[in-house]
This record gives C-alpha cells, structure tokens and sequence, in this order.
C-alpha cells in the first residue's frame, strides 16, 4: 500500500482555509478511490474541480518511454492525477506534496498501490534514502523565483534538483511559455490573469514567471545539465493533446488534429487556431509553442551508478488522445528510428488496438491500400512512418485552381469506400432506424441512401490517408471507426465534410452544393450531418468533457468587439 510520510511537513489542516475545490475533491477521493473520475464529475462546474481529477492530464507524460526499472521523483503531485500514470509505468514513485491535505488524499487514493511513498511538507527540507532516476516536475519551475525576472533563482533551484538526481538521472520540467501563440492571441496570463503580461516581462508584478525557449534553454544549460531536448506541447502541458519536437515539428495539417481551449475566451483579440499556418509557414513554431516539456540529464556516470543511464527518450512525436475513455484512447509515437507505435492508454482498451488491427486486415483483403501493422506483444500496433502528406493536406492545395482534379480524388475515394466492403440489401439500413428518433428528417420524402454496406470504414477519408504524388499513391491509416450496416455516402460525406471543415475559403472555390448534387445526396446530405453529431458526440465524449468542450468556442464576433474596443481606447488617448 501507498506509505505517506508527514515528518518534513509542520502544517496542521484548517479546513476554513482550504477550497471548495479541494475539499469536494477530496470527498470524490475518499468515496471512490483510484479510478477514472471523468465519468462521475461530469456535471461538476467548477474548473478547478475538473483540473484536479481528469485523465486528460495525464497526456503530459501517458506516452513517454520510462524504463520499467525506473525510479521516480514527482514534485508538486496535487491530488496525484499523474501519480497514478507514474505508478503505472515505473519501478517506484516518490511524490511530494507541500500541502498535507492533498498528500493525505493522493494516500488515501492509491492505498492499494505498492510502489508509492508520498511526502507530505517542503522539498528543501525533506531527505530522502536514495537518488533518483528520473525527477519530474510539472508546473512548479515557474513559481520558485516568486515571480522574479532574473535567471538565478530557477538556475539554483534546478542545481538542488541535480543533487537528488542519479548520475546520468533525467529531468522533466512542464513550463508555459510566456510568448505561447494563445497568449499573442489574448488570452489571460497564468500567473497574473491579465493578458499580454508575459510579452511585458511582468512588468505590473506577478506571482509566477513562464520563460522562452530560449531562456528555458539557458537556464538548463547554467544549472549544469549536459544534454537536453524540447517537446512542443499543445494545446498546453496542462492538458496535452498533441507534442512535437525538434526532430518532428507540426505540418499544416495541425487544424485539423489540434483543439485550443481557453479559461477566458472573452479577452481574446484573434483565433489561435486560424494562425498555426503562417507560424509554421515561416518556420517560427517553437518560439510560439504554447508550452514546452524539457527533457534534461547530466550524462555523468560514477562506478556506483555505471549501470544506470537515462537516455533522452527517443520518441520525436505523440498523439493523445484521452478524451475517448478508457476503451478508445490511444498514445499514438513516433521514434527516432523511423517506427510509429500505436498503444492503448489504459488496459480496458487493449481490444480496441486489436479491433483496429483486424479492420486493417480486412481493408487490405478487399484490396484498399493500407498502411502496414504489425501487432506486437502487449497490443502495441508497430507501423514503419510514411514520410507524405494526408490526401487531406494535397486536396486543400489542389481545390482553388485544380477543380477537375479534385473531383477525380473525390471519385476514387468513393470507389474506395465501395471496394471496402459486401453491399447488403437496402432495407437491412441500419440508420434508416433512426429517424424520426434520433434524426429528423421530411417525412414526406422517403431518401435514397445509395448502396448499403455491411461495414462502412468511416476513416476511408482523406483525413485518414497519406498521399504520393508521385507515384499517385494512396495508403490509408488509423481505421479504428466502423458502422454495420451503414450507407456507403454516409462515409462520402465525411470526406467531403471535412475537406470543407478545414479548407479555407473551400465555399468558394468549389460550392460544395455542387458536390452533394454530383452524388446524389440532396436527401441525405442533413441526415448524415445530424448522425455524424451524433458520432462526434459520442466518440470525443463531449458530455463527459463538457468543462472543457464549453472552453474551446471562439466567437469572431466578440473578437471583432475587442479589437474595435482597443481601437477606440486608443484614440482616446491621443
């Protein structure tokens, strides 16, 4: 069982003093122990409340490679949201916690766990009966110079760090960067709530202080470490979806994959999302990476430790994707060596990796051209990285001057998704079941659905498809989403749909009337709308992540307002 130590702590719990946030938190724990809390704090409002318990926190470190053998120093563990992530991937954990309340409830959540020790009180004052391997610290860099501007206090503090560390141990920092494209967009500060303050240097005053890369680099390199590596986390370190590096930096594609969010939506004067494509056209991403993850070790390996190094981890990309539960979400890594490994997040979702890898196989003996897998031991799914675009990213390209061209993707794709699977007969329409239930529709028109599938691939879609130029070759990947029973156009749609979704000005170019008169879907194009709503409803679990979900909304309109807004203030001075 978990072992809390309370001999470095002196504090005695005033409950007057403690949060709302916190003490609710606390009750969930003591009610429910180690599980995935998302589900039953659903319909909680409180922010703080959510970002204590949410799996989408572990995305920060669920896809990192730590050695088995690993033992690990986690300071600053709040109420253990990636101490149990930890738990899971390494040898023993030692998390520390200043506040003896939330050390007492991270106990109480994983008394079950046998590799875990907590401490309750300061850092500076505990001591501890071994050195570590790896040392992680999330959140906590920022704070420890009190908002001071010079280098000095957070190079010191990094120095103590190494003193816990094992030779040739490894140091993972979590930091903001305080010229984060969101914060260029509006949104409010982390450490002072006022937008714009990290570009200023802080110069009103703050509790905090997030840092550039470049004095992030800096500051790692004066506390002595020898060797460290940038990962761009987005949409922030706090709840990650997507990390980049050096080595693997975003492609265009990013609007598609990425999901900003924001505490404060209301102060923002342009949309992070719609920018991402200048930023990377001009080759300028990791000055405005949102956040960064720094992976650091010292390299120096003594007699007593000779067996022991942590390597930087040789993974250059991650996708995350912990919204979809315990049975869907998946780490999808690219590594060093040019192989792609896709892993279940958490072993409910062992099955799903499996399924996915049958779907290939089947796709492959209808002749679609797939991606290799190989499904190793442990229901890790190994492909070897494909080095071209998405179909989706070449589409955009060709859509303003090459419309002939356009249309023939669209028809081979559409011979695709018929070549995916049998036809079966028309009444055995699974989603004709829905309507007038689920789904409205004209009830005085009875709509043609075109040919029924006994398994529509819903990922036959450009979105899910590398593409050769050259060699005009298509290979699809990922294709995880299956509907029996379903309308071959139902799979259509959604390429189109989303080619939409995501083609600036695409209305424009090619009205995509056009294109539901082409194939035959002026009865159904609203009716595959309202299902894939559904689908989207259902898969991105946007009921169980509604404290989310309702933060990721910009309104263009309340932009416009505030850009007028400075105007006017502006002329005000004159």
């Amino acid at each position: 069982m978990a072992i809390l130590h309370t001999d470095f702590s002196n504090q005695t719990i005033n409950e007057d003093s403690i949060s709302a946030a916190d003490k609710k938190t606390y009750s969930y724990i003591s009610q429910y122990g180690d599980i995935h809390y998302d589900p039953v704090i659903s319909e909680e409002t409180d922010w703080q409340l959510f970002f204590n318990l949410t799996e989408l926190r572990k995305g920060v470190l669920s896809w990192y490679d730590f050695p088995p053998q690993a033992r690990v120093l986690e300071i600053g563990a709040g109420f253990g949201t990636l101490t149990g992530c930890l738990c899971g991937k390494c040898a023993h954990v030692t998390a520390t916690e200043r506040s003896l309340y939330r050390a007492r409830a991270i106990a109480r959540r994983y008394e079950d766990v046998s590799n875990l020790d907590v401490y309750a009180g300061d850092l500076l004052d505990m001591e501890f009966p071994e050195r570590f391997d790896y040392i992680v610290l999330v959140g906590i860099l920022e704070r420890m110079g009190k908002g001071s501007r010079e280098p000095e206090p957070y190079i010191e503090y990094l120095q103590f760090l190494q003193g816990l560390l094992k030779p040739g141990g490894c140091l993972l920092a979590a930091v903001e960067n305080r010229f984060g494209l969101r914060y260029f967009c509006g949104e409010e500060e982390p450490h002072t709530h006022r937008p714009f303050d990290g570009m200023n240097r802080y110069a009103w005053g703050a509790s905090g202080h997030s840092f550039s890369r470049r004095e992030m680099a800096d500051i790692v390199q004066a506390a002595g470490f020898c060797d460290h590596k940038f990962y761009y986390l987005l949409p922030d370190y706090k709840l990650p979806q997507l990390i980049y590096t050096d080595a693997c930096l975003p492609d265009k594609g990013i609007r598609e994959k990425l999901i900003p969010y924001y505490r404060n939506p209301d102060t923002l004067i342009a949309c992070e999302r719609e920018l991402y494509y200048d930023v990377i056209d001009n080759d300028v991403f990791p000055f405005f990476a949102n956040s960064f993850l720094v992976e650091c070790n010292t390299k120096e390996i003594s007699k007593k430790y000779e067996a022991w190094q942590a390597p930087l981890c040789p993974i250059i990309y991650a996708a995350v994707s912990t919204d979809r539960g315990a049975e869907r979400g998946f780490a999808t890594v690219i590594r060093t060596d040019g192989v792609v490994h896709k892993k279940s997040l958490y072993e409910a979702g062992q099955h799903s990796a499996r399924k996915l890898y049958e779907n290939i196989a089947d796709l492959h003996a209808h002749g679609i051209p797939v991606v290799e897998h190989r499904l190793l031991p442990g229901d890790i799914l190994e492909m070897p990285f494909i080095p071209w675009p998405t179909l989706s990213d070449y589409m955009k390209g060709i859509m303003r001057d090459r419309q002939d061209e356009l249309l023939e993707m669209l028809d081979r794709i559409y011979e695709y998704i018929l070549q995916s699977s049998e036809q079966i007969p028309a009444e055995e329409n699974a989603l004709s079941s829905k309507l007038g239930a689920d789904i409205a529709f004209d009830s005085s028109k009875k709509p043609d659905f075109g040919p029924i599938l006994e398994k529509a691939y819903m990922e036959l879609i450009p979105l899910n498809c590398f593409y050769n130029a050259k060699t005009d070759e298509f290979l699809y990947f990922d294709q995880e989403f299956v509907r029996e029973h379903y309308p071959a156009k139902y799979v259509l749609f959604r390429a189109i749909h989303y080619m939409y979704c995501f083609t600036p000005n695409a209305e424009q170019y090619c009205p995509k009337e056009k294109l539901i008169v082409k194939y035959g879907m002026e009865d159904t194009w609203q009716i595959f709308f309202q299902e894939e709503q559904i689908f989207l409803e259902e898969v991105r679990n946007k009921g169980r992540y509604s404290q989310f979900y309702q933060r990721t909304g910009v309104d263009q309109g309340r932009i416009y307002a505030n850009i007028m807004h400075l105007k006017a203030v502006g002329r005000q001075g004159k």
